[in-house]
């Protein structure tokens, strides 16, 4: 018995599918955006208006870091809870749906802004 496994639930599966459709969508789009994309980008928007909100456009990778980071921690998490815990897998599983979608709502913005 492995310590990290997969779920064997089919709607976990197809949730988890859909957010990995996101999660390529986020890195297909920053790759066909680079050469568009200006010397600084906005990225920071908890931060005063102008300068301190923008960053090189590398940065935009850390959407896609964080959903994968966000899926290992999820699946050790699912990993070592009861079988029984079918419920907390499905929210743990949306948490990654939701993650992805917002991230890559985030970067569809930033690309309309500098694009």
């Amino acid at each position: 018995m492995s310590l990290i496994s997969f779920p064997n639930n089919q709607g976990v599966k197809k949730i988890l599918q859909l957010a990995f459709v996101f999660w390529l969508s986020e890195i297909v789009l920053i790759l066909f955006g680079w050469k568009f994309f200006p010397t600084e980008i906005p990225l920071f928007y908890s931060r005063p208006w102008g300068q301190e909100q923008l960053t090189k456009p590398l940065m935009l990778f850390i959407l896609p870091a964080l959903g994968l980071v966000i899926f290992f921690l999820n699946l050790v998490v699912s990993s070592l809870s009861p079988k029984e815990e079918k419920l907390m897998r499905q929210i743990l599983a949306m948490a990654f749906l939701v993650f992805n979608f917002l991230s890559l709502v985030t970067l569809v913005q930033i690309m309309r802004l500098v694009i």
